[in-house]
């Protein structure tokens, strides 16, 4: 199994696709290379941090995986959801989960990993995104 990593924050505003192109220092990862002798991506882990700017923010989290390293079209999964009903601001987070696939890819060619959610615009969201590769 060959892993890649991708972080960085989501958008400020709902229903708007943000790429994750960095890892902590590294600022010009772009997007994902697919490993020569990859033929799936069999694991995707995710940890979401948001910042819920005003009290009741509710937001669903999805994850796009799009270019030329993905077979077919544009695959979407939903991730979760938060949010909280306080009169207090305050950061929901997810620790990182381990979501187990079966997406067919194209060897040495890209994914873009991209965050959207949609519901109130929130805080900043903040995530990191592994793909694991078989």
């Amino acid at each position: 199994m060959q892993y890649r990593t991708v972080e960085g924050e989501g958008s400020a505003s709902a229903n708007t696709p943000t790429a994750l192109t960095t890892f902590g220092a590294d600022s010009g990862v772009g997007p994902v290379k697919v490993p020569a002798s990859a033929s799936k991506i069999v694991e995707i882990w995710v940890a979401i941090g948001a910042d819920l700017d005003t009290a009741g923010d509710s937001v669903a989290h999805f994850l796009l995986l799009s270019g030329q390293g993905i077979k077919g079209s544009r695959v979407d999964l939903t991730l979760g959801a938060s949010g909280g009903g306080v009169t207090t601001t305050g950061t929901t987070y997810a620790a990182s989960t381990v979501y187990k696939v079966d997406i067919d890819i194209n060897a040495n060619e890209s994914i873009t990993v991209q965050h959207q959610y949609t519901g109130d615009t929130t805080g900043a969201v903040t995530l990191g995104v592994t793909l694991g590769f078989q």
